[in-house]
């Protein structure tokens, strides 16, 4: 039984750090959603939200592409 709870599993990564946001996750209440145009969605975790805010990139939180840039950016700079 619980292989079945586990296929059933939301998977939703953070963008940034990889760290998981589904429902359930402790980032699920504070993760940010972004949604492009043509339905791509990306989620993002209230950690990797600061670094990218604290990195000077927070307008860029609503387009994909530009988030995974900026999320690397932060998570690049936490690490140094």
């Amino acid at each position: 039984m619980s292989e079945n709870v586990e296929a059933n599993q939301h998977v939703e990564p953070c963008l940034g750090c990889g760290e998981e946001t589904a429902i359930g996750s402790v980032f699920f209440s504070d993760r940010k959603v972004i949604e492009d145009p043509d339905g791509t969605r990306a989620y993002l975790c209230s950690l990797c939200i600061g670094r990218i805010r604290s990195a000077g990139h927070h307008e860029e939180l609503t387009d994909v592409r530009r988030v995974a840039a900026s999320a690397m950016i932060g998570v690049n700079r936490a690490g140094s």
